[in-house]
């Protein structure tokens, strides 16, 4: 029984530390920083992701280790007919591959696109009229929208995570 309760609390408090951390710097510091001059963006956001990363790539990976040690262990998924034959066995999967995606989204597509800004040289980025160059507007576009895609999968863990509390 205490084991139970404190999986549920890690999962669910790493879970709230991951989507909410996401939600912060997407919607809060990195528009900020946005608003920085180009050097001053560089030199917030190296530090920025090296602490993210600290944080987040072990935390993503806990929530879905808990998650699985919930369901399987602790919890009712017990067997492939479970898993495969019941609304909550069918939403427990979708929420685990939908946790795995959106890691390794995050990961592998996400912070690879966000750290090539990094790689624009700075005289190639601001054009002399004081804008900024087309490729690195196009790649902070793409990363915005490689942002959204992440969260939209976090929308889909968390209404799993909804519908598996009520037994579904």
């Amino acid at each position: 029984m205490w084991g139970l309760i404190v999986i549920q609390w890690l999962h669910v408090f790493l879970g709230i530390l991951w989507f909410g951390s996401t939600l912060y710097l997407d919607f809060v510091v990195i528009p900020a920083v946005m608003t920085l001059p180009l050097e001053q963006q560089r030199t917030v956001s190296k530090p920025l992701t090296q602490f993210s990363e600290r944080v987040m790539i072990p935390t993503g990976i806990l929530v879905i280790l808990l998650g699985l040690l919930r369901g399987i262990v602790f919890g009712p998924v017990q067997s492939l007919d479970f898993l495969f034959g019941t609304a909550y066995g069918i939403t427990f999967l979708i929420a685990g591959l939908s946790a795995l995606a959106t890691f390794a989204w995050s990961q592998l597509v996400l912070t690879r696109a966000a750290k090539r800004l990094d790689t624009f040289p700075l005289a190639e980025v601001m054009l002399t009229d004081g804008k900024v160059a087309l490729a690195f507007a196009s790649q902070v576009q793409r990363v915005k929208r490689f942002a959204l895609l992440e969260l939209l999968g976090f929308f889909v863990i968390f209404t799993c995570m909804i519908l598996m509390r009520f037994g579904l």
